[in-house]
């Protein structure tokens, strides 16, 4: 019978290829990597005996790539991407879903905003034009208010035209737009501030005519008329720089009638032709 040394010395070695059955400590150590990091595993290395130096290796493998912040930063990285991302679409969505027509709703706005613009231009430049012309005509016109020199009668021209056209250039108006006022005149009255018809009178025919203007003193008639005359053109100040703005006595002259004077009996022939001859009379 061959002692217990012996046989212990001729035991077979354990398998510890690939094949062989994972011992206890193996199978310790893959499940506390499955469950946390290899940081909390080691703790329990301490307690192992000799055979804790052949795992090492693994754990430490293990305890890096668990350690590793390049995990976590891929993990994490799409996540929050995602999130702002979803944030952003879901406000999209939120402000699509009330009102959905905001983003045409706001080009139309800002197209009307534009043409709007653009007429208000277009009015402001038209007026500006305006205004410059009537500035040129007047200053044309200006040294002619204390030297207007009027000669003729007759024909087409009115009583009075030369005293009217003077009152007029001396109080803003230029030598065409007062022919053409003059030229209305002769349409209404003749020029002839005496003048009464039916329901009114005076030198445009104002209905109903205003007591004081038909005295039977034409001189001081005629001069209160004309004062009158600029409180009424005042009521259509609005066409006074296109008055102004006349190139002609014939275009006064309709200026007049269609915005000031508004009869009801045109004759738009008879005024243009009176205009013409004052302005003829006065060389304007």
């Amino acid at each position: 019978m061959k002692p217990l040394a012996a046989l212990a010395k001729k035991k077979a070695p354990e398998n510890a290829g690939r094949h062989a059955a994972p011992s206890r400590l193996k199978k310790l150590v893959k499940r506390a990597a499955q469950i946390a990091p290899a940081v909390s595993v080691s703790p329990q290395l301490k307690t192992v005996g000799h055979r804790a130096t052949k795992i090492a290796p693994a754990v430490a493998v293990v305890g890096a790539l668990a350690a590793t912040p390049l995990v976590y930063h891929i993990a994490a990285a799409p996540a929050s991407a995602s999130t702002t991302s979803g944030a952003g679409s879901a406000q999209n969505l939120a402000a699509s879903l009330r009102n959905p027509l905001a983003p045409a709703n706001q080009r139309t706005a800002r197209d009307q905003r534009t043409k709007q613009h653009a007429s208000l231009s277009k009015s402001a430049k038209a007026m500006a034009a305006q205004q410059a012309v009537s500035a040129r005509h007047a200053a044309r016109h200006r040294h002619r208010r204390h030297t207007l020199t009027c000669s003729g009668s007759g024909g087409t021209l009115p009583a009075n035209y030369a005293a009217i056209v003077r009152f007029l250039t001396t109080h803003g108006y230029t030598g065409l737009a007062a022919a053409g006022v003059a030229g209305n005149i002769y349409q209404e009255s003749m020029g002839n501030p005496e003048s009464v018809g039916t329901g009114g009178g005076g030198l445009i025919g104002w209905t109903p005519l205003p007591t004081g203007f038909v005295t039977g003193n034409p001189a001081a008639d005629l001069h209160t008329q004309l004062e009158a005359l600029l409180t009424y053109n005042q009521q259509w100040a609005q066409y006074i720089p296109t008055l102004n703005a006349a190139t002609s006595a014939t275009q006064a002259a309709d200026v007049y009638m269609n915005y000031f004077e508004r009869p009801g009996i045109p004759a738009a022939y008879n005024r243009e032709s009176a205009a013409t001859a004052v302005a003829t009379a006065c060389r304007l």
